[in-house]
């Protein structure tokens, strides 16, 4: 039998947990994107309960894909300089077109994913791979350690790889690759 006491503390920290979970969804009618010093920057009108608004401005704000493979615009996590979460965007769609154009800008910048069109080859030495490829960005060559692991499969048909340095690379869908390139990966789907 749970005491007086003990029966507070649990509804004390379940009070304290959705205080902390409380998500603020940013949107064209709450938020104002807009540049400053050529970066993103918002500013949020925030309803008090008393039905009074009080604005924040963040002069740099800090964009983060909440499910960066399948969900590009949307779910997109806004963070301060100190990295703190100040809201959330449902979907770019949400906002004028401006400020949609700064959104993805920015998302496009630190996202930059080449899709791999070719591979023209891949060789193994020691342990790592060596890639030579066509993409979308043009000839590029890059090095996998534990080849295995640095290749992600979404879906049937698409494949991330990520090779030593975080860079990201895409293959958009196996089943375009000609069956050269097919040969060359397919031991390590």
């Amino acid at each position: 039998m749970e005491t007086k006491e003990a029966v507070t503390e649990t509804k004390k920290a379940i009070q304290e947990l959705s205080d902390v979970a409380e998500i603020r969804y940013l949107q064209g009618d709450n938020t104002e994107i807009f540049q400053k010093n050529g970066f993103p920057a918002a500013r949020i009108r925030i309803r008090q309960e008393d039905g009074s608004e009080t604005v924040e401005v963040h002069d740099r704000i800090w964009l983060h894909r909440s499910f960066p493979f399948d969900l590009l615009e949307a779910y997109i996590s806004v963070q301060n300089k100190d990295q703190e979460e100040i809201g959330l965007i449902r979907s770019l769609d949400a906002f004028d077109a401006d400020a949609r154009e700064i959104l993805q800008k920015e998302l496009d910048q630190k996202y930059y994913t080449p899709k791999i069109t070719r591979i023209l080859s891949l060789k193994e030495a020691h342990g790592y791979s060596f890639w030579n490829v066509e993409s979308d960005a043009g000839a590029l060559q890059f090095t996998l350690q534990d080849t295995f692991r640095s290749l992600l499969r979404v879906g049937e048909d698409k494949v991330y790889v990520t090779d030593n340095y975080g860079n990201r690379y895409v293959i958009e869908s196996l089943a375009k690759l000609d069956r050269r390139s097919l040969r060359k990966i397919e031991l390590y789907l």
